[in-house]
């Protein structure tokens, strides 16, 4: 359990019995507004997506109806969402959006509204790709080296890399002794794809050598590819790292120099673009999701983990520095700049809790107030002072039992008793076989006089 918790600063609920994943929220200026505020895209498996601008009116306000610029239904169950210059002919962005059988190339704009509900959000279909196979996931990037604009690489169920020139599709290639899908990221510096195969290994193989590879098309090899038609595919270079990874991720410092970082089911690595590593780390708790980014101290990087216990790490190389709790396991978690407030952590988990926080504290925003000051005045206090001690011997006097040898004259008490002792003793408790103890009845209550000089007040 953490001492601190990630600052609320927004969040919502999406939909009803809604399921999401890892692929199913990205942050971009998706609209290319060029205000250089990021917009939240979530698709989900029910197949609606939704684009959220966050303007909360003060810290922890939930989503108001104008945060929601834009919610479609799809139909078909998204996989995963990504913004990038898809199209050609423009390097302005474009949302990607996967599907299980199909990939979708939106253009979103938004025109400015007349009336108080604000502006109107659109999306339109500039292209799409019907998959001949079942798709995993993506990848995007300048593939060969290209200039403004991206590719698209999709990570078939059975193996198969399909790679997509915008509008065109490119070629496909099957990785080698592929039984199961693994995470897949794109190294621009390497020009080249890396992945986890099911025997537990990051492969990295050259966009080149699966450009000029054997086409994928068919699995077997016809007579005339054996005879040398076409390259066998080769990879680059692996590591074995003992477990299954959830993730994948790939961070470029400079021109000379990127890393690949690897969230694996219990460890955290840190590779070098040649598959050397750099460093690992053994987690205490299973991992949810990740996000490494560039730290501020150089040759340093930052990297946000989630793991299952609803927590939030952060780390700076191998060396905890943040724990946070959070309201909920995240499967997704990205930073952006939103409402002119950078940094800004956003979290997705399984059942859509999406939530804008921030690490720290809240600022304690109390000042005492100012203690109006003026001249004393001595003999003003002395006279207040004597009333209040006068004050405090009056109450003392009316409280408590009052005590008889105060003052001799308060109280006087005159009895008047007869003479004449009794025929018969009245004396009480007298044992057996003693001699009688003489009494005398006091008989009338005028024969005791009582004169008082003050209040007496009768204590119970």
């Amino acid at each position: 359990m953490s001492l601190f918790k990630a600052r609320d600063w927004w969040s919502t609920v999406l939909g009803e019995k809604e399921e999401f994943d890892q692929g199913c929220l990205c942050l971009a200026d998706v609209d290319n507004t060029g205000n250089g505020e990021d917009k939240i895209i979530v698709g989900s498996f029910m197949g609606y997506l939704r684009i959220f601008s966050p303007h909360p009116v003060k810290t922890g306000d939930g989503a108001q109806a104008e945060d929601l610029l834009l919610e479609v239904h799809l139909r078909d169950p998204i996989l995963q969402v990504e913004v990038g210059k898809f199209v050609s002919g423009t390097e302005t962005l474009h949302l990607a959006v996967l599907h299980s059988r199909k990939l979708c190339v939106y253009s979103v704009s938004g025109t400015l509204g007349n009336v108080e509900h604000g502006n109107q959000y659109q999306i339109k279909l500039m292209y799409e790709h019907n998959l001949q196979r079942t798709a995993c996931n993506m990848t995007y990037g300048s593939f060969g080296g290209v200039k403004g604009r991206d590719l698209i690489c999709i990570q078939s169920m059975d193996g198969m890399l399909m790679v997509f020139e915008q509008e065109s599709y490119a070629f496909g290639r099957f990785l080698p002794g592929s039984l199961l899908p693994g995470p897949l990221a794109y190294s621009a510096r390497t020009d080249s794809f890396i992945t986890v195969s099911s025997c537990r290994q990051v492969e990295s193989y050259k966009y080149q050598v699966l450009a000029f590879a054997t086409d994928a098309d068919k699995r077997q090899e016809s007579e005339q590819q054996k005879l040398g038609s076409g390259k066998r595919l080769v990879v680059d270079w692996t590591l074995n790292i003992g477990e299954q990874a959830l993730d994948i991720c790939i961070i470029s410092f400079n021109q000379s120099a990127s890393s690949v970082f690897v969230l694996g089911e219990r460890n955290f690595f840190c590779l070098k673009d040649n598959g050397q590593i750099q460093f690992m780390k053994k987690l205490d708790c299973s991992p949810s999701c990740f996000l490494p980014y560039c730290s501020v101290s150089e040759g340093t990087v930052n990297t946000l983990i989630g793991n299952h216990n609803s927590m939030l790490h952060i780390y700076q190389d191998v060396t905890l520095k943040w724990a946070s709790q959070l309201p909920c396991v995240p499967v997704a978690v990205r930073v952006g700049s939103l409402h002119d407030l950078k940094g800004v952590i956003v979290t997705l988990s399984d059942d859509g809790h999406l939530q804008c926080s921030y690490l720290g504290t809240d600022p304690s925003l109390f000042q005492a107030p100012k203690v109006e000051s003026r001249e004393l005045n001595y003999d003003a206090l002395d006279t207040e002072l004597k009333e209040l001690q006068k004050i405090i011997k009056d109450v003392n006097k009316s409280q408590g039992v009052w005590s008889l040898t105060e003052r001799e004259d308060d109280l006087k008490i005159s009895v008047v008793v007869s003479l004449n002792l009794d025929s018969v003793s009245q004396a009480p408790d007298v044992a057996a076989g003693t001699d009688l103890v003489p009494s005398a009845t006091v008989k009338q209550p005028r024969y005791i006089t009582m004169q008082v000089s003050i209040i007496i007040n009768p204590v119970n």
